[in-house]
């Protein structure tokens, strides 16, 4: 008999005793004592062996240490000690590509999964108590395949929320974390290609001064005015559902032609962002400064807090900021500065001979006569 049957019936029967009682049954009736006494027994083997199940799933998810250079990882004890490594070593490989997150908030910390159990005790056996905790959502078995990049972007995260407030405002979601060029380099072009704004296409044309203003880089104290033309911002307005929202008036002003009503709608609504180059081609520009000019670049800039963003990514690189501007424009348009096969004539002349020949015996033949 199945375990939730046998509670079933202890309780029946334990209601049934008492009903009994109620009712005045005599107490000499052996049986219905005989039936109390066998329900009670079962109800307390059923609590016996719930808690049992309780305490061995517990055990199965107590915490276990994971170590893969400067991340310390705790997961559940279902998870195999192999899994575990591979969880791990994956996710100090995403940290260690992205070279943002410096090595001592590493040390300072420990990944902890929310489903583990017993992770005070983990902590104080393993000589982590000293650690802030950064906690991580997780399965009990997690897919190995993924697992690594949540684990980096949990870290990322929480290192985004000690930097200042201009880098917070400015930053894609987790940063550049597994940018890859073939994958996500043409998201950025396209971007750039779209053309929404004036400062985005004069940017592709190769104005510098439009990318600073299209990636939001400068310190400019009416970012609305700056970056967008009024009526990039009605376009933007006319596209979105406005009609509950407490600035509605400005909204309708807006579409209707008010140039003075689409700033005041956008400075006081989320309805249009504060930059115009969306998370595609900022983690770009991130990933541009890595690659050119070497991988603690991104860490230096980020720990960085003088002046506007663009002047901070300028120091760090070495060059003036409109250099630096330009080095990304031209990184992301030739997929991360990838060498394009050139041929000259001297080169294209054997290659013109032999199809001149095939044609010419195209021709000969009855088929094109």
């Amino acid at each position: 008999m199945c375990r939730r049957a046998v509670v079933w019936l202890a309780l029946a029967t334990l209601g049934g005793a008492s009903a009994a009682r109620t009712q005045g049954v005599p107490r000499k009736d052996h049986g219905a004592r005989g039936l109390l006494a066998r329900a009670e027994s079962l109800l307390a083997d059923a609590r016996r062996a719930d808690s049992a199940d309780r305490w061995r799933a517990q055990e199965q998810r107590r915490a276990r240490r994971f170590d893969a250079g400067d991340v310390t990882l705790l997961l559940p004890g279902t998870v195999g000690r192999a899994a575990g490594r591979v969880v791990v070593a994956s996710a100090a490989a995403y940290l260690n590509d992205l070279g943002a997150v410096p090595e001592v908030f590493l040390r300072r910390h420990v990944l902890v999964t929310l489903l583990a159990t017993d992770v005070d005790v983990t902590l104080k056996t393993e000589g982590l108590l000293g650690r802030a905790t950064i906690g991580i959502d997780l399965p009990l078995v997690p897919d190995t395949l993924v697992a690594g990049w949540s684990v980096a972007a949990a870290v990322v995260r929480a290192y985004e929320g000690t930097l200042d407030r201009a880098w917070q405002d400015w930053l894609p979601t987790d940063l550049s974390l597994g940018w890859r060029v073939a994958a996500d380099g043409p998201a950025a072009v396209r971007a750039l290609m779209e053309g929404d704004t004036r400062a985005g296409a004069k940017c592709l044309e190769g104005e510098v001064a439009r990318c600073r203003l299209w990636l939001g880089l400068d310190d400019d104290p009416d970012p609305f005015q700056a970056r967008y033309e009024p009526g990039e911002i009605r376009h933007l307005v006319a596209q979105r559902e406005w009609f509950y929202e407490p600035e509605r008036a400005d909204a309708e002003q807006c579409v209707a032609g008010s140039d003075d009503a689409c700033l005041r709608f956008a400075e006081g609504t989320r309805f249009v962002p504060r930059i115009p180059a969306g998370a595609a081609a900022r983690r770009s520009l991130l990933r541009a400064v890595r690659a050119l000019h070497g991988p603690d670049a991104l860490l230096r800039a980020l720990a960085d807090t003088s002046g506007s963003l663009g002047q901070r990514l300028a120091r760090v690189a070495r060059v003036p900021e409109d250099s630096m501007v330009a080095e990304w424009r031209s990184w992301v348009m030739t997929e991360g500065g990838q060498a394009r096969v050139t041929a000259g004539v001297g080169d294209a002349l054997p290659v013109l001979a032999f199809v001149g020949l095939l044609l010419l015996a195209a021709t000969r033949g009855g088929r094109w006569r």
